[in-house]
């Protein structure tokens, strides 16, 4: 059933609610009919029932028109219909006496104007004008019956004021006022105020839900724009090791097997020698892509915020590697000092990884680009973070002017590598220059943040 009532529209469901509130309001009219529970004067009831059921099933479509409706028009046919004006207006529809009660024959009376005032103000009327309306309506029900039952004095057959019924109905306007209950009327028109603020509460409250729904629903959209801007994060950052960890060793092997193919008829104790090289070097280079790939494949995603330069789970070299980075240039006859923290030091933070790819990268570019036969490297430590200086003496002269503003990422050539550093050292809040080195060739400093 909450499914069947749900999948109706807004005004499906009032008219289905009006129609059952129709059906149980005149059942019961009907039922009481023939008992000591029949009212005075069954016709105010129907008057009632009329004016609940068309305020249930229209006041959400049209508001403001069912709030200036119900409001005036209630008040006065049911006045008609009470006092026996319609009956001298010609009007016999509603078979009520001549002459009926002067005062409001049941509390239940009052529920049409209690519902139009929460459903109006529930639907977006301003609480003042709910308030006017509503609080005015029952003030001209209440007061204004004695009125019209002095008109109707005025008018009716006298013989028939001499019934039972009627032997005690005052003749005057100020006798028939006594009529008026006084603490009812403050307590309908308390009961009409507090229905029109749980109606703006209600309202309230649906705007409410509506925005944090919204605010959900941006918030959904904003976890999976991040989601997605993280997984591309990630896949840069599997990218950039893979390049870092093959092109190192791959380079050198290339470069050692160019150099031992050159010499091997004259000297083939030479080209068994790289040979032996290249297939341990070969070894080196599967393990470390292996172990990349292993913890690519076991680690879970990065957050946004730490993108960068490979922490967490990814395996961190030591300074061992580092020292085996030169070895590798010296194999391949690129003359490679270094300077590097103590050796007890261990390599465990982001910034520490950064500094190796960095370190590594240099290398690299020294390696297959510089055309070198010396370098030297400089990790110098300290509190105020990790200085890197990497300096060549190739003879490709000095980089261009704006040389890492103007790198783009292409097939080959150096491009690709510095644009890898910067975006290394950027990530853990570090920076990347390139300049002329003391040796003839390039230099590559980054400094990079003590890591916290």
């Amino acid at each position: 059933m909450k499914g069947i009532w749900r999948r109706l529209s807004q005004g499906q469901q009032d008219l289905l609610l009006a129609a059952v509130i129709g059906l149980v309001w005149f059942a019961v009219l009907n039922l009481i009919n023939g008992t000591g529970l029949r009212p005075h004067n069954p016709a105010v009831s129907v008057v009632t029932g009329v004016f609940l059921v068309a305020t249930v099933a229209l006041v959400r479509r049209i508001p403001r028109t069912m709030l200036v409706t119900v409001s005036v028009l209630y008040p006065f046919l049911y006045a008609a219909a009470g006092t026996g004006l319609a009956a001298q207006l010609g009007l016999t529809m509603f078979g009520q006496p001549e002459i009926s009660d002067a005062a409001l024959q049941s509390e239940i009376h009052l529920v049409p104007l209690l519902v139009v005032g929460y459903l109006a103000a529930s639907a977006g009327v301003r609480r003042f004008t709910c308030l006017f309306f509503t609080m005015g309506s029952l003030a001209g029900l209440m007061i204004g019956l004695p009125t019209v039952v002095a008109i109707v004095l005025s008018h009716v057959n006298r013989a028939i004021l001499y019934g039972d019924r009627y032997k005690s109905l005052p003749r005057d306007v100020p006798s028939l006022y006594s009529y008026i209950d006084v603490s009812l009327f403050v307590f309908a028109e308390a009961l009409i105020c507090g229905m029109v603020l749980l109606g703006a509460d209600a309202r309230r409250r649906r705007k409410s839900v509506a925005l944090l729904e919204q605010r959900n629903a941006e918030l959904v959209r904003l976890r999976a724009v991040e989601a997605e801007r993280a997984a591309v994060a990630e896949r840069t950052r599997i990218a950039r090791d893979l390049h870092d960890v093959i092109s190192h060793h791959v380079s050198a092997v290339v470069i050692r097997a160019q150099a031992a193919d050159r010499v091997a008829d004259e000297r083939p104790e030479v080209l068994r020698e790289a040979i032996r090289w290249i297939i341990a070097s070969g070894k080196e280079a599967l393990s470390a892509m292996r172990e990349t790939v292993r913890v690519l494949n076991t680690a879970s995603p990065q957050i946004a915020g730490d993108t960068g330069s490979g922490g967490g789970t990814t395996p961190v070299p030591d300074l061992a590697d580092v020292a085996r980075m030169g070895e590798r240039l010296k194999a391949v006859g690129i003359d490679v000092t270094m300077e590097l923290p103590p050796r007890q030091r261990q390599l465990t933070s982001a910034t520490d990884l950064t500094a190796v790819r960095i370190i590594q990268e240099a290398l690299t570019n020294v390696m297959v680009h510089a055309k070198a036969s010396a370098a030297r490297v400089t990790w110098q430590s300290g509190p105020q973070g990790e200085l890197l200086t990497i300096d060549d003496n190739g003879n490709g002269g000095p980089p261009p002017v704006n040389v890492l503003e103007t790198a783009r990422r292409k097939e080959s050539g150096r491009g690709n590598g510095l644009i890898g550093m910067r975006e290394r050292a950027t990530a853990v809040g570090g920076t990347l220059a390139v300049a002329a080195g003391p040796l003839g060739g390039w230099r590559v400093q980054a400094w990079l943040p003590p890591q916290k």
